[in-house]
């Protein structure tokens, strides 16, 4: 397995990291429970956290200049998901 081949699955899984993270999102807004003591969750939660935090920031910060303040809806996962296809998009051509 090559280099490349090695970045596009790791950015794979953190589409599915992603995923996983608006999944338990929309859990806790239910009112559902999903444990943040469990060491899954909580690897889940970090590792999204440090994706979407600067990604929210400069939404936030465009949102705000708009005069719009902020959104109910988070659209930061799909923006990191979008960006992350794309960039396996590219690598898949050095392949």
């Amino acid at each position: 397995m090559s280099p490349i081949d090695l970045l596009i699955l790791a950015l794979r899984a953190i589409v599915i990291i992603l995923v996983i993270n608006v999944v338990f999102s929309w859990i806790r807004f239910a009112g559902g429970r999903v444990p943040r003591y469990n060491p899954v969750v909580r690897f889940i939660d970090r590792i999204s956290d440090a994706i979407l935090e600067p990604i929210r920031q400069v939404q936030n910060r465009l949102l705000r200049s708009a005069g719009m303040g902020y959104m109910p809806i988070d659209f930061s996962p799909l923006i990191a998901i979008i960006f992350i296809q794309f960039l396996i998009y590219l690598l898949a051509g050095f392949r």
